[in-house]
């Protein structure tokens, strides 16, 4: 029918424009000399309407592995997810991954987890996340951290965002967005005492969040 060619014609531009993008990012050297980065552009289908999530930056496995939460932060963060029946696998098949910032941006000066992008490194990839997030206008984001929390809804302490589900307009426009604690084992936040609750309401708030916009089977096993 031609409904169904005018969904693949798009699906198929859509993949291009996304590609392109993630060249884009690849072959990006704003904030570190080309031989010393190796960019992380983000990962997910060519789908409109759907699953986004956003880190803060990659991890030192993350380059090599060319994905987000590869290694110890993400087993954390999908065994999370799997409190409400969503699988590391589907999230990675169906949803959007990205972060930040693009690149490893280093151990932090006291050796405690990685060093935070600073505000530089965020504006010069900001126009990276907008146009990813402008190509896949998602319905529900995700966002995992600080500084995620930071550069979508502006500074919040945890305490006032984290079981809460917001909506907001972006460059895909408007989006349900749920933050919720980094899973970095730096970070004592998920481990304080009345913050589990806080984790849980808003790991219920995405399930709930999915299962109106119709997509949440699209996640789980």
């Amino acid at each position: 029918s031609r409904r169904r060619r005018g969904q693949i014609t798009n699906r198929m531009t859509l993949d291009k424009d996304l590609q392109k993008l993630h060249r884009q990012i690849k072959g990006c050297s704003k904030c570190f000399p080309k031989a010393d980065n190796c960019p992380v552009s983000g990962t997910g289908p060519a789908v409109t309407g759907g699953l986004f999530l956003i880190g803060q930056a990659p991890g030192i496995k993350e380059p090599l592995a060319q994905k987000n939460f590869a290694w110890t932060a993400g087993k954390r963060l999908f065994q999370w997810f799997g409190t409400i029946g969503m699988s590391e696998e589907k999230i990675r098949q169906n949803g959007y991954i990205t972060a930040v910032t693009k690149c490893y941006p280093g151990k932090a000066k006291g050796g405690k987890g990685d060093r935070k992008p600073n505000p530089q490194e965020v504006a010069n990839c900001a126009p990276y996340l907008n146009e990813a997030l402008r190509l896949t206008k998602p319905s529900v984001i995700v966002l995992i951290g600080s500084l995620a929390i930071e550069s979508i809804l502006g500074p919040h302490p945890f305490s006032e965002v984290i079981g809460k589900e917001l909506q907001k307009e972006l460059p895909g426009g408007m989006a349900w967005i749920i933050p919720i604690p980094h899973p970095s084992g730096a970070s004592p936040w998920p481990y304080m005492p009345g913050n589990k609750e806080k984790l849980e309401r808003a790991l219920q708030l995405v399930r709930k969040r999915l299962q109106k916009e119709k997509i949440y089977s699209r996640f789980t096993v």
